[in-house]
């Protein structure tokens, strides 16, 4: 006695589509309200980084440890460089994560040259994400 396996076809549903095309949607709005709310919140940081601090980029502060930061702050407050309105909170600005990040590609062709580093960019395997857009009926 010999069981035949009996083949079963995976059934895609209409509903199942159109939940999946609706948490697209929502996941990509989210994301695009995230990077709003980023750049909104980046331009606020550096705001009052240049008016404390006397930065004029972003760049200038992640060069600064936690350590000079807090002393240019002070520094800049006793000499009357600015001051908090009366009222206002205290604030600091505090570290939220720190790590070395060279700049691998440059480092490559400063070593092997252009050519070499090109060479290895074009061998590297391409990557894909992906998301579902549905069709509307």
């Amino acid at each position: 006695m010999s069981t035949a396996a009996v083949k079963q076809t995976a059934l895609v549903t209409k509903d199942e589509l159109l939940e999946l095309a609706e948490w697209e949607r929502k996941c990509a709005d989210a994301k695009k309200r995230v990077s709003a709310a980023e750049k909104e919140l980046n331009f606020r940081r550096q705001s009052l980084a240049e008016k404390v601090l006397g930065l004029k980029s972003a760049d200038e502060l992640k060069k600064l440890s936690p350590v000079k930061v807090a002393k240019l702050q002070a520094e800049r407050l006793a000499a009357g460089d600015w001051k908090p309105e009366r009222g206002a909170p205290d604030f600091m600005f505090s570290k939220t994560s720190q790590g070395q990040y060279p700049s691998w590609k440059q480092i490559y062709i400063a070593e092997l040259g252009e050519t070499a580093a090109a060479g290895i960019a074009a061998d590297t395997p391409i990557t894909y994400s992906y998301c579902v857009e549905v069709v509307p009926a």
